[in-house]
Parts: structure tokens; sequence; C-alpha cells
């Protein structure tokens, strides 16, 4: 189940007050299109944008182009927030509970159709996905609404948002 918060520094508090642990999403996007990576081999991961989470004392902006640049090679800067939500869920061998910060960046043109990268002991395959429906597996696909065509943020929704379902 996703709750999302009005604002990032309402979540951050929520985070701190429960003692959760706090992730960033990354979403490039490129057009109409979505950078996701997969594991090679194929670990049943499932389809991903780079995520991972913060360090002690990191802002959530900075844990994104940090993870963007370790997950992916990609250096690039200026994160757009995005928006912030509580993520609950029964996995297969845990239940887990964290706020997830999703931020957006605007890729440079010369950008690759695909390629492969090493990190974290895994070798990620990434390509270009329709942002319309790129597949991505977990909750990965919750902040997909927060962006417009092009990357650009959408208004935000009230605050009100309803809940979603994690459906896996």
């Amino acid at each position: 189940m996703m709750t999302f918060y009005d604002t990032q520094e309402q979540a951050r508090a929520a985070a701190k007050a429960e003692g959760l642990r706090e992730k960033v999403l990354c979403f490039v996007v490129r057009g109409g299109k979505l950078l996701v990576f997969d594991h090679i081999p194929d670990g049943g991961a499932g389809v991903q944008v780079v995520a991972g989470g913060l360090e002690a004392g990191e802002t959530p902006e900075a844990a994104a182009v940090r993870e963007l640049w370790e997950e992916s090679g990609l250096s690039l800067t200026h994160p757009q927030f995005l928006c912030s939500y509580l993520w609950e869920a029964q996995l297969p061998d845990r239940f887990t509970r964290q706020v997830c910060h999703a931020y957006a960046f605007t890729p440079p043109d010369d950008l690759p159709d695909t390629w492969q990268h090493h990190a974290d002991g895994h070798l990620f395959s990434f390509r270009w996905a329709d942002l319309a429906a790129p597949g991505l597996d977990w909750e990965m696909d919750a902040a997909l609404p927060f962006i417009a065509e092009g990357g650009r943020q959408k208004a935000c929704p009230p605050h009100h948002f309803p809940l979603t379902e994690v459906i896996q």
C-alpha cells in the first residue's frame, strides 16, 4: 500500500519519527521514454529504475545524484523532486515499510539506446522503455503520474490522494 505525503519535509519527519528507511528513485526521462534496467543474468528482481537508500546525513537530492552515478554511471545533476510516499508491502520473505522520494532527471541527448554497468556486485543492463507503460516492478511506478511527457513535473495531486494497493 502507498500513502503520498503533502511535502517532502512531512515525509522526512515521518521517517525520522518512526525510524523508517528512506530511499530515492531516479526517473531519467527522454521524450516519451524512461530509463530502466534489468539484472544480468536475471535474478528475479524485475524491471527497475535506479534507486537506493540514503546514507547518514545525506539529503534525498544528494542521494538521488549519487545513486544514479553508482548504478548507471550517469553523472546528472539538478534532480527535479516529484513526490514522496510511504510504501508498505508484504514481500515473500519480509514485511517492508519505507519512505520513498522520487526525482526526475533530464539526460543529455547523446546517451546510447542500451548499455551495461557494473554496480554493487551486479551487472545492470540499461534500456529505454515506453514512459506510458514501462513495466516496472515493485512500487516503482507510483511516481509515474507525477511525470509529464518529456520529464516535466505535472501538478501535484490533491493532498487527499487515494491509497494505491501494490499487487505483486
